[in-house]
């Protein structure tokens, strides 16, 4: 996959590809807001999903699912800021290494854990991928403030399986 990043003017901070892995970086850059252009002229990359990452300092921009036929086309392009004495570093990848733990579905990009999250009833934003450090939290029980009270109030007297039979019974 070949890389071109470019300046706010217009003038071309890096050239060249990405490794084998995808994995390309610069060096360090002048402040400013940057164009990551990538462009590929090899079939093979046609009917595949992609998953990109760019990063600079803490910034990250992420884009999943982008169609292979979009590189030989016109190219795709990424937008990130660059701070002070920073560089621009990132990876594309398959999308299609997928692996599942339970009902969760994860794949790793570069060292990093995506996982899948579907779209939220009534939301206008469809599932995508996100990084796991970034996805919300899962499994999570919600109690109110009087059932939590109560419940630290018998703190040590039972199991959570008897103060629960006793809560639906309005025992407390």
């Amino acid at each position: 996959m070949q890389v071109t990043v470019i300046d706010a003017n217009g003038k071309v901070g890096f050239k060249g590809a990405t490794d084998t892995n995808g994995v390309f970086a610069t060096s360090n850059l002048q402040p400013g807001h940057y164009v990551v252009q990538f462009n590929a002229k090899n079939a093979a990359t046609k009917g595949n999903q992609y998953l990109m990452v760019i990063s600079a300092g803490k910034k990250k921009v992420v884009a999943t699912d982008v169609s292979g036929e979009k590189f030989s086309g016109g190219g795709v392009a990424m937008r990130i800021h660059v701070g002070a004495g920073l560089k621009i570093t990132g990876q594309i990848a398959n999308d299609q290494r997928i692996a599942s733990a339970g009902s969760l579905q994860y794949k790793i990009v570069g060292g990093q854990r995506f996982v899948w999250e579907a779209a939220e009833t009534g939301s206008n934003v469809g599932g995508r991928w996100v990084e796991a450090s970034l996805a919300p939290a899962r499994q999570i029980v919600r109690w109110d403030q009087d059932v939590l009270r109560r419940f630290q109030d018998r703190g040590g007297e039972g199991s959570m399986a008897t103060w629960d039979h006793h809560m639906e019974g309005g025992g407390y």
